[in-house]
């Protein structure tokens, strides 16, 4: 196999950077004594990916050398299998059920949150974060800290708001390289990567599509290493590699078949669980390879250690002393770590059971309404569940598990659940490790199916939605429909079915859709966002405000839903409503084209001309290439008698216009031709 560009790491430099990391105790003053620090994120990158971790293709060369030269932590868990709450444990060290983001998309990082990124901030760092996803968008709290947080993951205007929306990682290294350029080594820097590429659907550049063309996922990880090796040249090539403490992690793995789970969300078993982790800097036991159980949340706390920051820090606890004491047969720091984990997804989107899980030593139990218990040591693929086998170990694990995560928020005691050996959940009840809990928030309720039994309907849904995304509506609509047929209970097939009707254009279907749903008690903001649309097209005024009303009740952050609301409000002549409403998109999304659009209507609708031009130029600047702000923009423009900059401006809509705006195309050509007769 063709080998991959790699970084030198020579030992004159480990050597020299030994002295200036021991003498850093505290940070704050000179840059000298305050190293940098890298953080790179990569998503959806599972543990036995890693060559150092033993993979057997060659697809990590540049990752293997940081291995080879610093710490690889080879049982590092993330504490959920989703991007915004994992990275928000990375950051603050603390479990979902502390920081409180539990799902992607959903609420934000609290202010009395503390990050990495704000203890550096405070100790003289400068720091800049580069995200490849929306769901890492700054509305969602993680930029706190940050001096720069850019979150600019698609230029694309149809993919404004879109959870799918992401960026190339070489867009991502670029933006790192411009910001380390231009910082010019002032102070000692902070920067995040957050690489997005192995996220599903694999879709490797070449010559990695080639080179791995049976396992496009391997073909990601292979891309993604040349970007570290890239953003590692850039420090190298700026002399400030051997001044960097460098730390990779993966937010959580991938299933790739494994328990049925071909992506991630759903099931939390290691293998979307079990991440890289690697610490590198020059001054560091060489090829610390570490085989304890340890956790993404102590990521934060080890990487304040070695900088010199002594603060109490999360939940997370420094592994400094797993990396440097080891004793002459390898062994590791005896103090024992219990790696909880989580994740909501069932519960919020499928009606389904949440499921927690407990790692210690050996073992790991996972909360289900089926529970499991799996002896890691002989038993590392988490097949043969010994939880009927095994019931002192079970008892302790559960007791411990009720005990980490928030027993009034999401595992209340009231309900008996059921399992595969009834007599060992007998056994437990006894001894008051299983009462029965209440809701069913809890993952023992009896009300609540059992992820892992639906994984089926689980595939067949992310099928649907896979088709939905490349825009083949018809098919995703039968599939859905196929779902539907058998599955009524679970919100995220309405949801998606009811876009899909909406791109087709299917309205009554879209209505009708929804009030089955209302019927049984299924109602989210984006099911009320569609709905206010829908009649919104029928100039259902009334009925129009209610949904998008409601659907902001559900979601105060839904950018869609204040801009139909303002737009709505324009529609009916409250142009002061709508103006708050279109400011208050643009507030969540500085970048909503439409929204900036709207406002520039309403605004020129009220005769604030100038505030409207400024509306326009705003559109203009967010979507340089969409033709209908650029045409808006025109008419503002020779609406305010400046017709030479009209000319120019509808000039341009005719180089922009593709068939799809035939309409458009025509009404610029039309103006052309009258000012250019004007001005002759």
């Amino acid at each position: 196999m063709e080998s991959l560009p790699m970084i030198e790491f020579s030992k004159v430099r480990i050597v020299a950077l030994s002295i200036a990391i021991g003498s850093a105790t505290t940070i704050g003053s000179a840059a000298e004594t305050s190293p940098n620090l890298l953080l790179i994120t990569v998503d959806t990158f599972r543990g036995d990916y890693l060559g150092a971790n033993g993979a057997s293709q060659n697809v990590t060369p540049n990752l293997d050398r940081l291995a080879a030269g610093g710490a690889n932590f080879t049982r590092a868990r993330a504490s959920v299998p989703l991007t915004l709450p994992s990275h928000a444990s990375i950051l603050t060290g603390n479990y979902p059920h502390t920081h409180g983001l539990r799902d992607n998309a959903a609420g934000a990082l609290t202010a009395e949150s503390v990050t990495l990124a704000e203890v550096l901030a405070d100790r003289g760092y400068a720091s800049a974060a580069f995200v490849a996803s929306f769901v890492l968008d700054r509305r969602f709290g993680l930029g706190q800290g940050f001096g720069l947080y850019d979150d600019r993951v698609s230029s694309e205007v149809a993919e404004l708001e879109s959870v799918e929306a992401e960026r190339d990682g070489g867009a991502v290294v670029a933006a790192f390289e411009d910001w380390l350029e231009a910082h010019g080594g002032r102070d000692p820097v902070f920067a995040w990567l957050h690489l997005y590429d192995p996220h599903a659907p694999y879709a490797p550049p070449e010559p990695y599509r080639s080179r791995y063309q049976g396992h496009p996922y391997a073909g990601e990880i292979a891309y993604t290493d040349e970007l570290i090796g890239r953003a590692l040249g850039a420090l190298e090539s700026r002399g400030l590699l051997e001044d960097t403490l460098i730390a990779v992690i993966g937010d959580h793995g991938e299933g790739l078949g494994e328990h049925g789970e071909t992506t991630h969300a759903l099931l939390i078993y290691n293998s979307t669980l079990h991440v890289p982790m690697l610490l590198y800097s020059p001054g560091l036991v060489p090829a610390a390879r570490v085989p304890d159980l340890v956790r993404s949340i102590d990521l934060a706390p080890t990487l304040l250690d070695y900088l010199g920051a002594d603060v109490d820090f999360g939940e997370g606890v420094s592994l400094r002393s797993r990396i440097e004491r080891r004793d002459d047969q390898g062994g590791q720091s005896s103090d024992e770590i219990s790696a909880v984990s989580e994740s909501l997804y069932a519960q919020s989107h499928l009606g389904w059971s949440p499921l927690f899980a407990l790692e210690r030593d050996r073992f790991r139990l996972i909360l289900a309404p089926e529970p499991e218990l799996y002896d890691l040591t002989l038993d590392p693929g988490e097949t043969d569940n010994r939880f009927g086998a095994e019931l002192e170990v079970a008892r302790d694990l559960t007791r411990q598990l009720r005990q980490a995560i928030d027993t009034r928020a999401a595992v209340r005691q009231e309900d008996e659940p059921p399992a595969a050996d009834s007599a060992a959940v007998a056994k437990l009840r006894s001894l008051g490790y299983l009462s029965r809990p209440g809701g069913d928030s809890d993952p023992s309720s009896a009300s609540a199916a059992d992820p892992k039994e639906k994984i089926e309907v689980w595939e067949q849904l992310q099928q649907a939605m896979a088709l939905y995304g490349r825009g083949d509506y018809p098919s995703a609509a039968r599939s859905l429909e196929s779902v539907l047929r058998t599955e009524r209970e679970i919100p995220i097939v309405y949801e998606y079915l009811g876009a899909t009707y909406m791109r087709l254009e299917r309205w009554e279907s879209v209505e009708r859709l929804y009030a089955q749903a209302s019927a049984r008690g299924i109602e989210t903001a984006s099911m009320q966002v569609d709905l206010g649309v829908t009649y919104s097209r029928r100039e259902a005024h009334e009925p129009a405000e209610e949904a998008l009303t409601k659907a902001l009740a559900l979601d105060p952050s839904s950018v869609k839903a204040h801009y139909h609301l303002g737009e709505l409000y324009r529609v009916t002549g409250r142009l002061g409503d709508a103006v708050a409403q279109l400011r208050e998109a643009l507030t969540i999304n500085p970048n909503y084209v439409f929204a900036w659009n709207a406002l520039g209507r309403t605004l020129a609708q009220a005769g604030r001309n100038d505030a409207a031009l400024e509306a326009f130029e705003q559109a203009v600047e967010a979507a340089p290439d969409e033709i209908r702000g650029v045409l808006n923009l025109a008419v503002q423009l020779e609406r305010m008698g400046r017709e030479r900059e009209a000319l120019t401006t509808y000039e341009r809509c005719l180089t922009l216009a593709g068939s799809e705006f035939a309409q458009a195309r025509e009404q610029a050509a039309r103006a052309v031709r009258r000012l250019a007769t004007e001005q002759r």
